[in-house]
C-alpha cells in the first residue's frame, strides 16, 4: 500500500491547507471493496480530499447527491445497477463532476462510458497513478 507515495502531488489539490477554500474536495469512491480501492483511498486522504466509499450504484448516487462532489470514480458493473447508467444520470444532475468509470480493458465499454457523460475509461487493474490523473485531469 505504499505505491501512492511515490506520485508527483504538487499539482493536486490539498483543500485542507489552500487558503480561501472552505471544504475538501469530495470524491466518490464507487470500488468494489479491495486493495485497490484502499489504495485509492488512502492517496486522497493523504491529499486532504473528503473519501466517501460506497458498494453499489445507488449509494453513488445518493453520495453524490450530498453536498458538492468533485468526481466520482466508479465500477462498470457495481452490483444493483450499470455503472454506465449511473454515470449518465450522474451527469444530468452533477454535471461539472468528473465521473470515471472503471471496467474490464475493452474499447467499446469505453465508448459507452464516454457517451455515457464520462470523462474517462480506466481498464481495471488500473495503477493508483493512472486513477489520480483521471480524477484530477492531468
Amino acid at each position: 500500500m505504499t505505491a501512492f507515495k511515490t506520485l508527483d502531488t504538487t499539482c493536486c489539490p490539498r483543500a485542507a491547507t489552500e487558503p480561501g477554500r472552505k471544504k475538501a474536495p469530495r470524491l466518490v469512491l464507487g470500488l468494489v471493496k479491495s486493495a485497490f480501492a484502499a489504495e485509492v483511498e488512502a492517496y486522497f486522504r493523504q491529499l486532504g480530499w473528503d473519501v466517501v466509499c460506497v458498494a453499489d450504484s445507488m449509494d453513488v448516487s445518493r453520495a453524490a447527491l450530498r453536498g458538492k462532489v468533485t468526481a466520482v470514480v466508479l465500477a462498470v458493473t457495481p452490483g444493483d445497477e450499470s455503472g454506465l447508467l449511473t454515470c449518465a444520470k450522474l451527469r444530468l444532475t452533477r454535471p461539472h463532476a468528473r465521473i470515471i468509470l472503471v471496467g474490464p480493458e475493452d474499447a467499446r465499454q469505453a465508448r459507452y462510458a464516454r457517451f455515457a457523460g464520462a470523462v474517462g475509461y480506466l481498464p481495471e487493474g488500473t495503477g493508483v497513478a493512472a486513477v489520480a490523473r483521471a480524477v484530477l485531469g492531468n
